[in-house]
C-alpha cells in the first residue's frame, strides 16, 4: 500500500504532467496502471480529484486543494531533511535529473557517474528524453536544457555557453560548394531536426534581429545524433550545437560554414526550483556539471 507521502508525490507529478498518457510516459508504465493508481487514491480519500477528458486531466476543487497543500507538505519534509544533515560536506539522498538524449549520453551521464564516485551516498536518477523539456519539473530536481527558456518560474543557472552553427562534411562541400550567404541555403540539402510536421527554419541574427530562414532537405529526424551522423556521412548541411560538433571540426570531419553570420544564444542551462531552499546535494551536482562541462567541452 502506498503511503500518504507517496500519494502526494504521485498526484503532484500526475497534475504537472497534465494527462494520464504523459504521466504514464514519464514513469514508463501503461496508462491503465496510472489510471488505477489515481482511482485507488480517490477511493481512499472518498472524493474525486480530477476529471478525465480527451484534452487531459482537469483538477476538481478538491484536487487543486490536495495538490497545493500537498506541495507545501512535501517541501516541509525536504526542508526538514536538509536542516538535520549532520555534515554539510557529506552529501546524501536522491537527485533526479532530466535532459535530452544527445548531451545526456555524451556528457551528463558520465559526469553523474563521476559525481557519484565522490559522493557515494547520493542516489542519482537520470531520465533521457527526446521530448522538449517543459517549463516545470514534474518529478525532477534538475533539468538540463539547451536554448531559450520560455515562461518558467524555475531558477536558471548557465552550465555552458553555446550557440548553434552550420556545418558540413568536407566531401559534401567539395561536391556542392560552400554557402557564402543565407540565401545560398536554398540550394543545399539541409538536414533538419523536426519535432512536428511544420516547415523547418534555421534561426540567425540579422541586423540584431532574430530571423528564421526556411531550409529544405530530404532527410529529417527528431533525433539530433542521427542528424549529426548524416552530416558526417556527407548527406548535407546541419545546424548543430557548438559543444556537439567542435570535436568533429577539430578532427577535420566537419567544417563550419556561414561563420560570419551570428546565431541566437543556445546556452546549456540547469533549471531547478529556486523558490524554496534547494538541497545542498542538488546545488553540488549543478556545480559539478558546470565544471565538468567546461572541462569536457574546452
Amino acid at each position: 500500500m502506498a503511503s500518504a507521502i507517496d500519494d502526494l508525490e504521485f498526484f503532484a507529478t500526475l497534475a504537472a504532467a497534465g494527462s494520464l498518457t504523459e504521466a504514464a510516459r514519464h514513469w514508463g508504465v501503461s496508462v491503465s496502471i496510472v489510471s488505477r493508481r489515481l482511482k485507488s487514491l480517490e477511493q481512499r480519500l472518498g472524493t474525486q480529484l480530477a476529471n478525465r477528458g480527451s484534452r487531459g486531466l482537469e483538477l476538481t476543487p478538491e484536487g487543486r486543494e490536495y495538490r497545493a497543500r500537498g506541495a507545501e507538505i512535501l517541501q516541509q519534509i525536504r526542508d526538514l531533511e536538509n536542516s538535520i544533515t549532520a555534515d554539510p560536506k557529506h552529501l546524501a539522498g536522491p537527485v533526479r535529473v532530466v535532459c535530452t538524449i544527445g548531451i545526456g549520453r555524451l556528457h551528463i551521464a558520465p559526469l553523474i557517474h563521476e559525481f557519484r564516485s565522490e559522493h557515494p551516498d547520493v542516489e542519482c536518477m537520470l531520465e533521457l528524453t527526446s521530448l522538449p523539456l517543459s517549463a516545470s519539473l514534474p518529478g525532477f530536481d534538475v533539468a538540463v536544457h539547451i536554448g531559450r527558456v520560455r515562461d518558467s518560474a524555475l531558477a536558471i543557472r548557465q552550465l555552458l555557453p553555446n550557440r548553434r552553427i552550420v556545418v558540413g562534411a568536407p566531401g559534401y562541400l567539395a561536391a556542392h560548394g560552400i554557402p557564402q550567404r543565407l540565401a545560398d541555403l536554398k540550394d543545399h540539402c539541409c538536414l533538419v531536426i523536426r519535432e512536428n510536421e511544420g516547415e523547418s527554419a534555421w534561426r540567425f541574427l540579422v541586423g540584431g534581429k532574430e530571423v528564421g530562414v526556411p531550409v529544405r532537405g530530404v532527410l529529417a529526424s527528431n533525433d539530433g545524433m542521427a542528424v549529426t551522423d548524416w552530416c558526417l556521412a556527407g548527406a548535407g548541411l546541419a545546424m548543430r550545437s557548438q559543444w556537439h560538433v567542435e570535436p568533429h571540426i577539430r578532427r577535420g570531419e566537419l567544417v563550419q560554414v556561414l561563420a560570419d553570420v551570428a546565431t541566437p544564444e543556445a546556452h546549456v542551462v540547469a533549471l531547478f526550483d529556486g523558490a524554496h531552499r534547494t538541497p545542498v546535494r542538488v546545488t553540488a551536482l549543478i556545480d559539478f556539471l558546470r565544471a565538468g562541462l567546461a572541462r569536457r567541452c574546452a
